[in-house]
């Protein structure tokens, strides 16, 4: 069987709304093993001794609190390009969404966001999260099953005043091994092969910033020069609905 459920050493029936996931495993060929844990379903990794992935969102943003707590948030590189000051808090809209952890990061931070993910196996994890999870914050917080791509091409039914891409783009420069969940995810979700597609529809929307996450030493995914927010292992890349040209300046931490 390409996808089997376990629940305390024993195979159970699959939830519901499992139909897409099915369908993947069976025409990727991938065998997908799911462990019960904590009310919701984990993925099994692909290596022995591995801990299965999951999200444990309430956990998750009650870490992030609690730092900045401690921290001011607008130190922070990403509160910074994504444009946080003073008490103004922009409505992001998440255009890869992943395992949320830079969602999270941005609702912790007091955002509005909006987090799309088109891969089934990715899209299951979080949105059977999101049912057993209870933190408030994530009234702030919605989860839209699509491909980035269909969904920046149909007409808007919302407006957000910056858009954030974290797309899986490799090139030369990339020479640390991902983590866990990277590597996992690039063999099971492979890269983001309409990146540049999905980048020049943002950008033609003319939001006031499209933030672009990058490894610190990699290239730009565009031929624009971006104003940057540099730090130690990745660096965002700002594109101002107001000004596409030169560099303003390049903030380091």
């Amino acid at each position: 069987m390409a996808l089997k459920f376990i629940k305390a050493g024993e195979e159970v029936s699959p939830p519901e709304n499992t139909q897409k996931l099915s369908e993947f495993a069976l025409s990727s060929g991938w065998e997908l093993l799911f462990e019960w844990r904590n009310g919701q379903p984990w993925l099994h990794s692909d290596q022995k001794g591995e801990r299965p992935i999951g999200l444990e969102l309430d956990r998750e943003l009650d870490r992030h609190l609690n730092y900045f707590k401690k921290s001011s948030l607008h130190k922070e590189l990403l509160a910074r390009a994504i444009g946080i000051k003073g008490s103004y808090r922009p409505r992001v809209l998440d255009l890869t969404a992943g395992l949320l952890g830079d969602s999270l990061l941005l609702l912790a931070m007091g955002c509005e966001v909006t987090a799309i993910e088109r891969h089934p196996v990715v899209s299951f994890l979080i949105q059977t999260a999101l049912k057993n999870a209870e933190h408030p914050l994530l009234k702030n917080f919605t989860f839209i099953e699509d491909d980035a791509l269909s969904f920046l091409e149909a007409p808007p039914n919302s407006s957000w005043d910056a858009l954030y891409y974290d797309p899986m783009f490799e090139d030369a420069n990339e020479k640390t091994l991902p983590r866990k969940e990277m590597r996992i995810f690039r063999g099971l979700v492979g890269e983001d092969a309409d990146a540049l597609k999905v980048f020049e529809l943002a950008l033609n929307k003319k939001p006031k910033r499209l933030v672009v996450k990058r490894p610190r030493l990699s290239r730009t995914i565009s031929s624009e020069t971006p104003l940057q927010y540099i730090g130690k292992a990745t660096r965002y890349d700002v594109y101002l609905a107001q000004n596409h040209g030169p560099n303003e300046s390049n903030h380091i931490k």
